[in-house]
This record gives C-alpha cells, structure tokens and sequence, in this order.
C-alpha cells in the first residue's frame, strides 16, 4: 500500500466530491493503483460524509498559482485531474511544471452565454490546460464536439464519455415513510424539482402546474433557497401542496441520499432554459435526469436532440411550452407503472453507467 501512486483531482467546489462523475474518477484510479487526494477552496478534512478522500485547500488564483506551484509537495503525484473550467487551469501549470501527465473531466463548457465571470487571459490559460491533457471526459457524447471546438482539442485527442449517474445507484429509500414525512398523500401524483431554485432550470412551469392541476404535489428538494425566494414560495398558489426541502447550508444532503430519496416522487423534471451552447445539449451529462431514470421515475425534458432518448424508451416526454408540461404531467401520470419500468430499462440500456465506467478505466489507464 506504501508504494501505490498518488493522484491529485481538483474540483470547483469540495461539495462535488460525491457527484457521480467526480466518484467515477476517483474510483477508476484507485481501481487503477492510485491513491487519490482530492483539492478544492476551502476543502477541509473528508467530503460527502466521509465517503469520499481528504479534501486538501486549493485557490483557482494567480498569486496561489505563484506561491504554491513550484512547491515539492506536487511531486509525490503521478497524475493530476481536474474538472473544468477553473480548476484546469491549476491542474494545467502543476502538471506543466512537474512533467505529469493530466486529464480533463468537462463537466462544464464555459463558453458563450455560459462562458462566466473569468478573465480572458485565465480562460485562456484553462483552454491551454485542457489542450496539454493526455484525455478529456464528457458527459453527454453532444458535448464531445463542444468541448473539442472551445479547447482546441487535437483530432487525436482521446474523449470519452461517463455519464451524470452513478455506477451503482444507491438503494431507494422508504418510499411510504418519504411521503408520510412529506405529508404527500399515498394517492397523490407528486412531481420532483431537485437541485438549484432557479428560472433557467424551469421553476416558473413547476409551479404553474402546481396551480393548474388541483390533485398534484410538487416535492422541491432544494439547495439554494435565499429568504425572498422562501417567503414567495409560501405565498404561491396551491402552497399547501408544495412540499418544500431546504437543503442549503448544512442541511445539504450528500448525493446518494438525495438520489435515493426522489423515490418519494411519481414524475421528475429536468428542464432547461438556459440558450448556453451545454444547455441545449444536456443529455446524460444532467444528474437529474441520471438520478430520476436511474430511481425508477419517469421525467419531463426540456425538447432537444440529446433527449430523444426519452421518448424513445418511453420513460418521459419532451415539452418545449408550459402547456405542453402541464400536459405532459397528466399523461405520464395516467401510465405510471409502465412509464416507471420503462424509466429503469433506459438507465440500464441507454445510459449504462456500468458500461461506461469500463471504458473509463480503459482510457485512464492508457494516461501516461
């Protein structure tokens, strides 16, 4: 155990430790004989309750680049990883510096409308990064094109693709003890919005259902959720039925639990209005849709290409109006116990994290 390498995996934030394509990474290496040290800024002892590696602290700044960079403590690592866009930049100079080999994990496209509040000079400096890394790994295959046109990727670039959902899911919870804790009504169609409180991930729609269907309840398992937004959501129409689960702060839940507790829902939603070139092909790389299929639970998309899977597999339907998800809320409602089946044949067939995972492992391994 004493002579395994080490790998250092930097991520944005230390809360993305336990997301599935972070934990897929860090698994493949450590399959692969590496011991992994994960960075973020302010990371402090272990993420995601424990369940994951050491967070060290790491700044995505000039002057921390300056001060920390040349230090000798990068050379007990083999490999640096990191996800983008600021982290590479990071991961970029380290494995420059220390002849390391590298690997981008492109979570996110920071370009266009989605490009961020960055310099030009240090998205520069992520794009060379990611240009100098041996792979690339995507999670949705529309974004393969993407990611190679912003970082000017070679044509023999390696990239592959590990989807937004775990190898191996977490067991469901309680889904009766989930709902009496809610105080969902075991006969109600309950409709699931997880994750940021936001315009462009469809709040609007959900709540103009939650008007329009008399007999539906909304479970919002929320993360961001500021004061003003909470004292609006107590006065919204049909309130009664708006089951709201503040997961800001400490409260937060880790990945796993919040996957295995949409169980407590019927439909799930993963609508985007965002016009950021990512968004309009969100497909496998959306951990919403992964978690909903991957439960059992059908879901209502946003219309674009790297959905159509969806309909395909008949596990959900595209919408591209309010109506058409209002619409849609009944429809899928009336076919539940097919629709859910369906739900998990897709995560199994289409998605096929397992499936993905091997060839990870492959292309991580080839990382020299």
């Amino acid at each position: 155990m004493a002579n395994r390498k080490r790998a250092a995996h930097f991520l944005l934030v230390p809360e993305l430790a336990g997301s599935p394509p972070n934990e897929a990474v860090v698994q493949a290496l450590g399959e692969l004989g590496y011991e992994v040290d994960l960075y973020a800024p302010g990371g402090r002892g272990r993420a995601d309750g424990g369940a994951s590696p050491a967070v060290f602290p790491a700044e995505y700044s000039r002057r921390w680049i300056l001060k920390h960079a040349l230090s000798p403590w990068w050379r007990r690592y083999a490999l640096f990883s990191g996800t983008t866009e600021d982290p590479m930049a990071l991961v970029g100079v380290l494995a420059w510096l220390h002849r390391r080999p590298s690997v981008t994990l492109a979570d996110e496209i920071k370009r266009d409308a989605y490009r961020g509040n960055r310099p030009e000079w240090w998205k520069r400096l992520c794009r060379w990064a990611m240009r100098r890394s041996t792979l690339s790994v995507v999670l949705e295959a529309e974004q393969a094109e993407l990611q190679r046109e912003y970082a000017g990727l070679r044509p023999d670039h390696l990239v592959v693709v590990y989807p937004s959902c775990f190898r191996i899911p977490p067991g469901p919870g309680d889904r009766s003890q989930l709902r009496r804790d809610a105080a969902i009504p075991d006969d109600a169609i309950a409709l699931v919005y997880s994750g940021v409180f936001g315009h462009s991930l469809g709040v609007e729609w959900m709540l103009v259902a939650l008007d329009q269907i008399s007999n539906l309840h909304v479970l919002a398992q929320l993360v961001n959720l500021d004061p003003l937004a909470r004292a609006l959501l107590r006065r919204t129409s049909g309130r009664e039925r708006l089951h709201v689960e503040d997961r800001t702060g400490e409260r937060r839940l880790s990945w796993r639990e919040a996957w295995s507790s949409v169980v407590a829902g019927d439909i799930g939603m993963a609508v985007y209005h965002h016009s950021g070139s990512q968004w309009l092909r969100m497909g496998t790389s959306s951990n919403r849709l992964c978690m909903f299929l991957a439960m059992g639970i059908p879901v209502i998309v946003s219309r674009q290409t790297s959905f159509e899977f969806v309909e395909k597999y008949d596990c959900g339907v595209m919408v591209d109006s309010e109506r058409g998800f209002v619409d849609a809320i009944r429809s899928i409602g009336q076919r539940l116990p097919e629709m859910k089946r369906n739900a998990l044949r897709c995560a199994e067939e289409y998605i096929d994290a397992p499936g993905r995972y091997r060839a990870l492992v492959v292309a991580l391994g080839a990382v020299r």
